[in-house]
C-alpha cells in the first residue's frame, strides 16, 4: 500500500532525479575509490581482509595501511576537496569559468610561500600553512589589484591575463629559488611537481584546521555566492556588498589553496575542472554545488594518486603531472568554447 502522499512522493522523485542524486552518487563514487585506494600499492591488500588488516594491530600488514596508506588518502582526500571548493570559490568571485587557483596565480603563490620556509627554515614546517596562505593571500591582493579598470569593473579577461602574468613571475621566482638552492633538491622537487609521497598523520592535522575553518566558511557564504551570481546592481538591491563578498569568497579560496599546496605541493587543475563539470551536473546554486564539488575533487585526487602509484610500480609518478595532463586539455576546451 502506498502511504506517502503524492505531493511528498513527487518532490523526492524531483529532488533524486536532480542534483540530490548526483550528489549522493559522488559521494558513493568516494567511498568505493577510498576503499579501492586502501587495496591499491606495492603491497595489494584484498578486499575481504582490509577491515580486519586496518581494526587488527597483529595484522601483518596493519602497520602499512595505518601507517602508510591511510595518511595519505586522507590528505589525497583534503586536497581534493579544498582544491576543487577553492576553485569554486574564485568562479564565482570573479563571474569567469577558467578561474582556477592554479591558472590564477594562487597555487603559485602560495607555493612561493611554502618553499620559502621549506629552503630556508626546514626545521619550521608548522610555519608552512602560514608562509603559503600569506603567498596565496598577496597573490590575490595583487591580482584584483592588477585586473582593476579604470571604470572600477573587473573585466573577466582581465583576471585570467592578469593571473596567467603573475604566475608566470611567480615561476621565475620559484625557478630562481630552486636554482640557489640546488644543494636541497631533495627537499622541494616533489613539492614542485606536486605529490602525495611520503604524506603522513601530521599532515593530515596540518591541513585539518585551515581547510576546515575555509569549509566552514563557504558554507556561511552559500547566499552571498548566490547573489553574487547576478549582476552587481542588482546583489546590491538586496543587500549584499559585493567588493566584500569577493573579496571574503578569494581569501577562502586561498586558504584552502595554501593548505592543500603546504602538504601535497603544486597541484593544479582540479579546481578548474571539477566546478565547471558539477555546475553542469547539479546547478549554480551553492548549497548543491559546493558538496558535489568537495566530493568529486576528493575522487579525483583519489584516482589520479591510485594511477600514480600503479601505474608504473614500482616507478611512482607525481600526481601534479597527472592532474595537469588531464586539466590542460580541458583548459584549451573551455578556453574555445567561451572567449570569441
Amino acid at each position: 500500500m502506498n502511504v506517502i502522499p503524492w505531493q511528498v512522493r513527487s518532490r523526492l522523485e524531483l529532488a533524486f532525479d536532480g542534483p540530490l542524486a548526483w550528489t549522493l552518487a559522488s559521494a558513493i563514487v568516494l567511498v568505493v575509490t577510498f576503499a579501492f585506494a586502501l587495496s591499491w600499492g606495492a603491497v595489494d591488500v584484498q578486499p575481504a581482509t582490509l577491515v580486519s588488516a586496518i581494526t587488527d594491530a597483529d595484522h601483518p600488514l596493519h602497520r602499512v595501511l595505518w601507517d602508510v596508506r591511510v595518511p595519505r588518502i586522507l590528505c589525497g582526500v583534503l586536497v581534493g576537496t579544498s582544491l576543487a571548493v577553492a576553485g569554486a570559490l574564485l568562479q564565482t568571485a570573479v563571474r569567469n569559468p577558467l578561474a582556477d587557483p592554479s591558472i590564477l596565480g594562487v597555487t603559485a603563490g602560495a607555493g612561493v610561500g611554502a618553499l620559502v620556509v621549506i629552503l630556508l627554515w626546514p626545521g619550521h614546517s608548522e610555519w608552512i600553512p602560514w608562509s603559503a596562505f600569506a603567498g596565496g593571500l598577496a597573490t590575490i591582493v595583487c591580482l584584483i589589484g592588477l585586473a582593476w579598470s579604470r571604470g572600477g569593473e573587473t573585466g573577466a579577461l582581465r583576471i585570467v591575463l592578469s593571473g596567467v602574468a603573475l604566475q608566470a613571475i611567480l615561476f621565475a621566482v620559484m625557478g630562481l629559488l630552486t636554482f640557489l638552492f640546488a644543494d636541497r633538491a631533495p627537499s622541494f622537487a616533489g613539492f614542485v611537481v606536486g605529490s602525495l609521497n611520503g604524506s603522513g598523520w601530521s599532515d593530515v592535522s596540518l591541513m585539518a584546521w585551515p581547510i576546515s575553518l575555509g569549509l566552514i566558511g563557504s558554507a556561511l557564504m552559500i547566499r552571498s555566492l548566490d547573489l553574487l551570481l547576478l549582476d552587481d546592481g542588482a546583489a546590491s538591491g538586496v543587500g549584499v556588498s559585493v567588493v566584500q563578498a569577493r573579496f571574503l569568497a578569494a581569501c577562502l579560496a586561498a586558504m584552502l589553496t595554501a593548505a592543500a599546496v603546504s602538504a601535497a605541493g603544486l597541484v593544479g587543475f582540479v579546481g578548474l575542472v571539477v566546478p565547471n563539470g558539477m555546475r553542469l551536473l547539479v546547478g549554480p546554486e551553492h548549497g548543491v554545488l559546493l558538496p558535489a564539488t568537495a566530493l568529486t575533487g576528493a575522487t579525483l585526487v583519489l584516482l589520479a594518486d591510485g594511477a600514480a602509484r600503479s601505474a608504473f610500480a614500482p616507478i611512482e609518478l607525481p600526481v601534479g603531472a597527472l592532474l595537469a595532463l588531464v586539466g590542460g586539455p580541458y583548459f584549451l576546451w573551455i578556453l574555445w568554447k567561451k572567449l570569441p
